[in-house]
């Protein structure tokens, strides 16, 4: 499939030049700043263009920090069948199973929990199957409590205390945007992968996700595509921020919002306009296009 010319609204990224179309088959999207603005919900729009996706024949699915009670609600509005990644990339789910999980250590937490202690502009989140706890309460982060639908499971002294649950992610929630390369460090040299990330919903409050060295948006992207029999040339990653890179780094077709900054569309293929344009339905609409062009 070589599309003569691209559809209205889809503009060159920066990797323009590399693309080689497919037929597409499997599309993860972000969900903050992509399928969602600073509403909870997927517009209509948005709501009909992954309806066009899948009756073509597209596998669709997310691509977020959230965890996975947080996720279903737009899960559930979108009708997505997945598979899904979690966690910012440390989950994948598909339908009710877990494809894969990578936990962090007990020794991670706990050094987690260190550094949270020494710092008064965040909280740590710690991820459990069944919510979260947190490193202290502060009603600073209760806007981000409620984009995850539910309060904290109660103050976590250490990580002994959740006996060997599964943790796939920890992340600090700041009220103090300048501490974010601080904690990006503290968590490489703890041995995780630190992942910078925001929300138009919560546009006081920066976030720095802390999952496995191997747990990433790019690597879940290449263990669901497998679980489905779908070559990564065929798949389509869209996203708007840095923890998307890996994703449209290995994504057959790799789309940025147009609100995206600069590294991220330079890291693109494509470009389609920003969420209040509901550029993610742009996006869509070119997917279903070429998959039925095959």
């Amino acid at each position: 499939m070589t599309p003569v010319a691209l559809p209205r609204d889809v503009r060159p990224g920066g990797r323009f030049d590399t693309w080689q179309p497919r037929p597409p088959a499997y599309v993860v999207c972000d969900v903050d700043g992509t399928l969602v603005g600073p509403q909870a919900d997927a517009a209509v729009e948005v709501v009909h263009a992954v309806e066009r996706a899948t009756a073509a024949g597209l596998r669709v699915g997310i691509a977020t920090g959230r965890m996975r009670a947080a996720a279903e609600p737009l899960c559930r509005q979108l009708h997505a069948p997945g598979p899904h990644i979690l966690h910012n990339g440390a989950e994948v789910r598909d339908g009710d199973e877990t494809v894969a999980v990578w936990s962090l250590t007990p020794e991670q937490i706990d050094g987690l929990l260190a550094a949270a202690h020494d710092l008064e502009g965040a909280v740590l989140e710690v991820y459990t199957e069944s919510g979260f706890h947190v490193s202290q309460l502060d009603e600073r982060a209760r806007a981000h409590w409620d984009i995850l639908g539910q309060p904290p499971l109660g103050v976590l002294e250490r990580a002994g205390d959740l006996h060997g649950v599964v943790v796939p992610k920890a992340t600090f929630t700041l009220y103090d945007r300048s501490l974010t390369p601080a904690i990006s460090a503290t968590i490489l040299a703890l041995g995780m992968l630190p992942g910078p990330a925001g929300s138009p919903r919560t546009p006081t409050l920066a976030y720095v996700n802390a999952t496995h060295p191997d747990a990433d948006k790019g690597r879940s992207l290449q263990v669901a595509a497998a679980h489905i029999d779908t070559a990564l040339e065929d798949t389509v990653a869209i996203g708007d921020a840095d923890n998307d890179l890996s994703m449209l780094a290995v994504a057959g077709t790799a789309i940025a919002m147009g609100q995206a900054p600069d590294n991220v569309r330079a890291a693109a293929h494509l470009v389609v306009p920003d969420v209040d344009a509901h550029g993610v339905a742009v996006a869509l609409d070119a997917c279903t296009t070429w998959r039925r062009a095959r």
